[in-house]
């Protein structure tokens, strides 16, 4: 569960660590009079990690540690270096990888502070160009809360919500001061109702998180001196303190479990100082400790309360994510992974935010100012006896950074474009010269045909290569039937050495029909079957992991294209115009990957490709046996961007990504020689094309005619 910081006056070093800076920084947020445009693009993974100064910070997770929520803050729209605008994100089996704006209430900025157990609710505070506001946002029904105020108060906020979304814990302003609230919503009025909790002595109360069933509220009264006490609330009893640890003064509340049996938090040491804490009725306020001399403050706790999660503070100033248990005590999240198997040759974890019902997943904030999900091992590292933490089958222990790892998906539309590209060079490589081919009546030939080259992309450069032999009759000197059969094989490299690999066989059919004399319209069939290999690479701590996939895939496509034979001719040089028309459609088969910590299933994937291209070529005539030919080409496909990805990160969530942009408009130059030797005929030429990154490659043609 996330939590609100009410120390107000502790040492230096807490007072400046990124909690307790985010939450100075949204209070200004709500004081700004920021750009009305800074909001308008919707931030998602892809594009926040091509933002500079962006961060994202994970805050909450559902039960199972499916859906995880965060904020994501970017420099102002407007390029004011002081202004930062904050949005959320959501991470969810449902919608995959979504962004969430304060839009359309008229606020620039927004928080999430919690989600429910299942995903499903979500609340925060909405910030800037409005008084701040609690709000509570409903995924499934489509609707956006606005919590409100207590009476006379101008400012609130959420801070938990219980398991079935319908109770909210926050904190405000209110005649009285400072308060906290429990707000509930009646499904049935389809409206909820702000009640304000008591306190004692006069003091603010402010709510930090809430049971999973609802019943339990924690957080802590201040006094006018900024001096906290830990307290929870029962429904709408009055507060009950929980006192401070020995010779300390101040405590707060930051979490609490499912059942609220166990609370968490921190609270000031004799001798000063800050340390995490766990407390039961039974045991009262115990000192989770700290590592090395340097404050700690326990921030989230598992549903049975065995696991509790947080923050350390570090030698040179920085903090390190915790997690404590019983058999272990209190770890740096990085040496539990390490424990886990996992390898990390340096700590990368600033501060542990949140962990899933039964401890195995933990979600945060990276040293690196990015959201990271952990997933530790099976059972408890140094205790495999602890039945505590159920194993989590298929998958191996890990950690990622969210903006990251979804890089290792940039390459996913390639599940669609790598065959489409394949297809379109057997078709439009040494195949786009039918004319070569043709033949006089009751003439036959066998032919053989292919291409061999290279396509970059920002990952690198891939081999691609098609092949095939087939035969040829000419039934009239105006008609030229060709049945070819080929193979195929494309590598398009991926981001940290992965990449997307496809082989398969395809069919061939085509006709030449001279309309009018030196007019020749052909007709060209294609129909493949492959096999998609995918290697995705991605960081795990800091090594590489992978995890590979196969699948089927299919295509079937024709060409339609006109040819006018040596229309006009230039200084001994015969020119022949063309235009052609591609269409494609590809289908590729769902699959799941094996191997790495984080592997995912795709859905099955369909996109089609239509293609105009507009071209002359060339010929000298050097001898009556050898000719140069050249060729240029300007091709204009009319889709824009390739289809969704979509599928789910096993054991974790779903995704539903955008495809990437597809390059419409390219060019394409060739040179090259044909020759001639009794029945013998070949054609040798060089490519090149300005599309994607850059590509070349080679055709061959030979035939033996009879």
């Amino acid at each position: 569960m996330p939590r609100e910081n009410s120390l107000r006056k502790m040492d230096f070093m807490r007072s400046l660590s990124p909690a307790t800076i985010a939450t100075h920084l949204f209070t200004l947020l709500s004081a700004s009079a920021l750009s009305p445009y800074a909001i308008a693009a919707d931030f998602g993974w892809e594009q926040i990690a091509d933002v500079p100064g962006s961060t994202s910070n994970a805050t909450a997770l559902s039960a199972d540690g499916s859906v995880v929520v965060g904020t994501i803050s970017t420099p102002d729209a407007m390029g004011n270096p002081m202004a930062t605008v904050t949005s959320g994100f959501r991470w969810t089996s449902a919608s995959g990888l979504t962004s969430a704006v304060a839009a359309p209430f008229g606020w620039t900025s927004m928080s999430v502070t919690d989600v429910n157990s299942d995903g499903s609710v979500y609340v925060g505070a909405l910030f800037g160009g409005s008084p701040t506001q609690a709000y509570r946002t409903s995924i499934t029904a489509g609707t956006q809360d606005l919590l409100g105020f207590l009476p006379g108060g101008t400012f609130s906020r959420a801070t938990g919500v219980s398991g079935d979304g319908n109770v909210v814990a926050g904190w405000g302003t209110s005649t009285n001061g400072n308060r906290a609230f429990r707000w509930t919503y009646d499904p049935v009025a389809l409206s909820g109702i702000m009640v304000e909790l008591g306190t004692s002595n006069g003091r603010d109360a402010f709510a930090n998180a809430i049971s999973r069933d609802g019943r339990v509220i924690v957080g802590a009264l201040q006094d006018s001196s900024f001096r906290g006490e830990a307290a929870y609330w029962i429904e709408n009893d009055a507060p009950v303190t929980l006192g401070y640890l020995p010779g300390g003064d101040q405590s707060t509340a930051n979490a609490v479990n499912s059942d609220g049996s166990v609370i968490v938090g921190e609270a000031v040491r004799a001798g000063g100082g800050v340390s995490a804490f766990r407390w039961t009725a039974a045991s009262g306020l115990v000192d989770l400790g700290r590592l090395g001399l340097f404050n700690s403050e326990a921030v989230a706790v598992s549903d049975d309360g065995n696991v509790v999660v947080g923050r350390t503070g570090r030698m040179d100033g920085s903090s390190s994510g915790f997690r404590w248990t019983e058999a272990n005590g209190m770890i740096t999240v990085d040496d539990w992974l390490r424990q886990s198997g996992v390898a990390l040759s340096e700590d990368v974890t600033s501060v542990a935010n949140a962990v899933s019902a039964d401890g195995t997943v933990i979600v945060g904030m990276l040293r690196n100012s990015k959201a990271y999900i952990a997933r530790g091992a099976a059972a408890d590292p140094s205790d495999p006896s602890d039945p505590s933490e159920p194993s989590v089958p298929g998958h191996s222990a890990g950690i990622i950074a969210v903006e990251d790892y979804m890089r290792s998906f940039n390459g996913l539309p390639r599940h669609i474009l790598v065959p489409q590209q394949v297809a379109d060079l057997a078709m439009n490589g040494a195949n786009s010269s039918p004319l070569f081919h043709r033949l006089s009546a009751g003439q036959r030939s066998i032919w053989a045909t292919g291409d061999i080259g290279a396509v970059r992309n920002e990952f690198g450069t891939g081999p691609t290569a098609t092949g095939e032999i087939g035969l040829a009759y000419a039934p009239t000197d105006d008609v030229t039937l060709r049945l070819a059969l080929g193979t195929s094989y494309s590598k398009a490299d991926l981001d940290l050495g992965g990449f997307s690999r496809v082989q398969g066989s395809y069919v061939l059919p085509e006709a030449s029909l001279a309309l009018a004399p030196s007019v020749y319209a052909t007709l060209t069939g294609f129909a493949s079957i492959g096999d998609l290999s995918m290697r995705r690479a991605y960081l795990n701590g800091t090594g590489t992991d992978i995890s590979e996939g196969e699948a089927d895939t299919r295509t079937l496509g024709f060409r339609a294209r006109l040819d006018w034979l040596d229309a006009f001719e230039v200084q001994s040089v015969a020119f022949t115009p063309y235009a052609s028309f591609t269409h494609l459609t590809t289908k590729t088969d769902g699959y799941a990957e094996t191997g790495g910590s984080f592997p995912a299933r795709f859905d099955e994937t369909k996109g089609t490709s239509n293609t105009l291209r507009f071209g002359v070529d060339a010929r000298r005539d050097l001898s009556s046996s050898l000719s140069l030919v050249g060729r240029g080409e300007i091709a204009h496909r009319f889709e824009d961007q390739a289809p969704n990805t979509r599928g789910e990160i096993l054991g974790f969530s779903g995704f539903d990504l955008a495809g990437a942009p597809i390059e419409q408009t390219w060019l394409r130059g060739a040179i090259g020689v044909q020759t001639k030797s009794g029945p013998l005929e070949g054609q040798l030429m060089l490519n090149a094309s300005s599309q994607g990154e850059g590509s070349y490659w080679l055709s061959a043609s030979t035939r033996i005619i009879f």
